[in-house]
């Protein structure tokens, strides 16, 4: 019994040590004992990945690392084995010395990564101390994807070099290895072209007295920046040393409207109608038959290609208002000219061309999945499937290699519960669903498969720029832990259950993100009101405090809470560096949902219908043009309205887009006569009635913003 103890002990003591290394390696082999990296250990590497020894020398502080072939009892050896794939390697740890064998310099990179992952995790914090005990062990392993990628949008929001360079370091230790760098867009050119210098000295910033008008957020100032063509060669090569190729977007024809707003020229020739933009230019779309336009789209992509030495340049193809081309007598005179069949393939057109350019200075297309959908474009563009699961089987059945990135698995900026900020047009996921994916169950065969390129996550930034970027942790709540299990879908050939996933998080993972300062989102603390107390608990040994709203005093939790009143408290854990979202009981998020009229001076479209806005379920009322200083919008209850708080607010419910800028709420006790009871500043505001209204309005005192219509909402009520 004694012998069995033991053997159990030393089983359950190796599956610990299994469960510490993210992504999951395909081969792990623990022999018990350890050895020791002590002062006097040397790290001994091959010439050819002194870059990766120069890495590890940033979180142990070897007193020595030496090129040389000649390895010594207590040493670590970096070595090259041209047996091995690029990326596989071969740690192999014994009591006299540790090895890791890579097939090039990526997979010796990867094996530095998982050996950081058997130290203590305050290596990671990069101020550990010697002696470091590793497990003696062989773990053979190599990658399921050659492509596993990560896009950051930094466009709508900008993200200084620094920050770019933290989460490159992010991306590294869970050996991912593509950073998708989505530089332009309407809300920004974030990129320095020294031949067109105000593409960025101007095209880097909006409001103010920039052309380019104010999104989502910081209305009121100039603000934003761009990368100079040096900040973004030391990116390149940061992420170089660290395993990972830079890939520029530069997003056309479409998403254009900053370049427009510079130069106006690139656009079709005709003059909008401004009457539902109060006099503001919208239009984003190149011009496809201007030849002055390919002229600075070679300017353009000359420079990138100096810039970035990744093969492939990302020039966008997606979403594209094509209505724009048929409003524009050159776009149709070209359509007539080259027998083209319909606006889709002038998009064919124009990323032929576009592709020409690219082929000039030894760069290769990658596009967005709607731009394939002319059916012209070679197999040899790469395609990036956002869309839809259906959207990539589509591409990968025509042969076109495809990087898998559907929104509804893969997209980060969308919410990760139903109370939390975010988009939600595609899902509402956590971590969880983001390690559920399964290709075979998504419908692909192996043909399909033979065209997966890679699997890639992304974070568009529309709502970061509401969330203060300058000092928010929003990105790394957004990002951890889903980016952790999206590291495991694409490197790792059998994956953990989400049990064994999530015990890897809690017993090593939490404490590496700790050390590396990650402000990574905690499972919501549950709780309930009952018999006249709010309870709290979680399962992830974080610690829970709570919100008095109506003192704004926070405490630690430590006992069930007696109150009459459970709805003004808030809960949320923490644990270390992680958080999670605040929370209620039901009661908390019970709203009222009274019979309520709603009317506006601006007419509705007649897909959304004013009613909408009367149905509590999160249907909107869009109208048919931007508000104007004295528009507004009334909800007249059908019997007095007794609450706590009513939120009136404008624009998309999860997003400051189609707001009324500035204005202020009045409310009606008697039917007829109004008083104003709030004043805001962007979308709207939240009142706290002290008696029964029947009636309340939100009232326009200045044009809302750059687009050509408002989204009027429910009430929020109390």
């Amino acid at each position: 019994m004694k012998k069995l103890f033991i053997l159990l002990c030393a089983i359950l003591s190796l599956q610990s040590l299994w469960a510490q290394i993210v992504p999951k390696p395909q081969s792990e082999n623990y022999s018990g004992g350890k050895f020791t990296i002590t002062d006097k250990s040397c790290l001994v590497y091959d010439s050819s990945v002194r870059d990766v020894a120069l890495y590890a020398l940033e979180y142990m502080p070897f007193k020595q690392i030496l090129s040389s072939s000649k390895v010594m009892p207590g040493d670590i050896q970096l070595t090259i084995n041209r047996l091995l794939d690029e990326e596989q390697y071969r740690l192999t740890v014994t009591d006299k010395n540790i090895t890791i064998a890579g097939g090039g310099y990526a997979g010796v990179f990867n094996g530095v990564q998982t050996l950081l992952q058997l130290l203590p995790a305050n290596v990671f914090s990069k101020d550990a101390k010697f002696p470091l005990t590793v497990p003696c062990c062989t773990i053979d392993d190599s990658p399921k994807f050659s492509y596993r990628g990560f896009m950051l949008d930094v466009a709508r929001t900008w993200i200084p070099t620094d920050k770019v360079k933290r989460y490159i370091d992010l991306m590294a230790y869970l050996k991912l290895n593509k950073l998708h760098f989505h530089l332009t867009d309407d809300e920004g050119w974030r990129i320095e072209i020294k031949s067109h210098p105000e593409l960025a000295t101007i095209g880097g910033f909006r409001g103010g007295d920039s052309p380019v008008f104010p999104r989502y957020g910081k209305f009121y100032e100039k603000w934003g920046g761009y990368y100079t063509q040096q900040e973004l060669k030391d990116i390149v090569a940061y992420a170089a040393q660290r395993n990972i190729e830079v890939i520029p977007e530069i997003d056309m024809p479409g998403h254009s409207k900053a370049l427009g707003a510079i130069y106006p020229e690139i656009l079709c020739n005709y003059t909008p109608d401004g009457s539902r933009t109060n006099g503001l230019e919208i239009r984003n779309v190149w011009c496809a038959a201007k030849e002055s336009n390919y002229s600075l789209i070679e300017d353009i992509i000359r420079e990138v290609s100096e810039i970035f030495t990744s093969d492939y340049i990302h020039i966008g193809g997606d979403e594209v208002n094509m209505s724009q081309w048929r409003k524009c007598p050159d776009c149709q005179r070209l359509k007539a000219e080259k027998g083209l069949q319909n606006e889709k393939q002038i998009e064919d057109y124009f990323i032929a061309r576009t592709t020409e350019i690219l082929t000039k200075y030894g760069k290769k297309p990658a596009v967005w999945n709607e731009a394939i959908e002319g059916g012209t474009l070679p197999t040899t563009t790469r395609v990036h499937g956002w869309a839809s699961i259906k959207k990539c089987l589509e591409a990968t059945s025509k042969g076109y290699p495809t990087i898998i990135m559907p929104g509804h698995y893969f997209y980060f900026d969308m919410k990760q519960s139903a109370s939390e900020t975010g988009h939600n047009w595609a899902a509402i996921f956590d971590a969880k669903k983001v390690l559920s994916f399964n290709f075979e169950s998504q419908g692909f065969t192996v043909a399909h498969l033979k065209s997966v390129a890679g699997i890639e996550a992304s974070f568009f930034s529309e709502i970061y720029i509401a969330e203060h970027p300058e000092k928010s942790d929003y990105l790394d709540y957004m990002l951890f832990p889903r980016l952790t299990a999206l590291s495991e879908v694409a490197w790792s050939h059998s994956r953990r259950s989400w049990e064994e996933f999530y015990s890897a998080l809690k017993s090593a993972h939490y404490s590496r993100m700790d050390a590396m300062e990650v402000t990574y989102r905690l499972e919501t603390p549950t709780v309930n009101y009952s018999n006249g107390a709010i309870t709290a608990s979680t399962t992830d040994g974080s610690t829970i405090y709570y919100i008095d709203l109506t003192s704004g005093k926070q405490s630690r939790y430590t006992k069930p809470i007696t109150t009459t009143k459970p709805y003004n408290y808030e809960f949320y854990s923490r644990r270390g560096t992680g958080i999670s979202k605040r929370t209620g009981s039901k009661e908390y998020y019970a709203r009222l949902k009274p019979a309520v009229t709603v009317s506006s001076s601006i007419p509705c479209s007649s897909k959304t219908p004013m009613t909408n806005a009367a149905k509590y379920n999160n249907s909107i009322v869009r109208t048919t043009r931007a508000a104007k200083a004295g528009d507004w919008i009334e909800y007249r209850f059908a019997a007095p309205l007794h609450c706590r708080e009513i939120e009136a607010m404008t624009g998309h419910i999860h997003l400051r887009r189609c707001c009324m800028m500035k204005g202020y709420i009045e409310v009606s006790y008697d039917g007829s006569n109004f008083v104003k009871v709030a004043d805001f500043d962007v979308a709207g505001a939240t009142i706290k009635p002290t008696e029964a209204i029947r009636a309340l309005r939100i009232v326009a005192t200045t044009t809302s913003d750059a687009e050509d219509q408002i989204v009027i909402q429910s009430l929020k009520i109390k």
